[in-house]
């Protein structure tokens, strides 16, 4: 169940889509979640949202152009997800880790977004701002968490914000790339809880299950 929060996005400011433009980038980050995107996507996703692949081609000749918009709709998903407050830092910590969870339900997406960032390294990629922004709300967001802790003196007094905020970050993205190779020998949950906890006085719990309906099926 979501919930309104004060929190915005990684360009500012949260989603405001209307039809059709919902419905496409809905149906792309459904065909996305479990399958990853493959040659036959592109006109699944169009069938999806009750267009022709012509006019799907034509809002995006790049199909990169359509799955950063698929993952920026998926970013918006999840801070419905996050607490009501930045200023919660224990609670920011564990929705963190409760959103890891989720995505090794959603490999699909989790390949589509380790692919897509390796690529936009290159400042001319289509992909290249979304991920410099992604990355900044990323850690900004872990950043503010982890002060609020500190003042709180739930960390522990060797603990760096910004190093373990940027540490996390890679930790979970090179975790994610070994999972998709070989999701049996890796638990993404535990291995990134268990690093939080190194810095916190009271231990982040295991993480809960988070059900979320078909991207499609809820309001724009």
């Amino acid at each position: 169940m979501t919930h309104e929060t004060v929190i915005q996005g990684p360009g500012g400011a949260r989603l405001h889509l209307a039809a059709p433009e919902h419905d496409i980038l809905a149906a792309a980050l459904d065909e996305i979640r479990h399958g990853g995107y493959r040659k036959e996507s592109f006109a699944r996703i169009a069938a999806a949202a009750g267009i022709t692949v012509a006019e799907l081609r034509r809002r995006y000749p790049d199909d990169a152009c359509l799955l950063v918009d698929a993952l920026r709709l998926r970013d918006d998903r999840g801070i419905d997800l996050l607490p009501d407050s930045a200023r919660d830092g224990r609670a920011m910590l564990q929705a963190f880790i409760d959103i890891t969870r989720y995505n090794a339900e959603t490999p699909g997406a989790v390949e589509v977004f380790a692919t897509l960032s390796a690529a936009a390294t290159a400042p001319d990629h289509p992909a290249h701002e979304y991920f410099r922004e992604r990355y900044a709300w990323q850690r900004e967001i872990l950043i503010d968490a982890l002060r609020e802790l500190e003042e709180e003196g739930e960390l522990k007094r060797s603990a760096d914000p910004e190093a373990i905020a940027a540490q996390t970050i890679a930790l979970l993205d090179g975790l994610q790339v070994q999972w998709l190779l070989d999701r049996g020998a890796i638990d993404l949950e535990k291995l990134v809880r268990n690093f939080l906890n190194q810095y916190l006085h009271n231990k982040l719990r295991r993480a809960e299950p988070i059900y979320l309906m078909s991207a499609y099926l809820m309001s724009a």
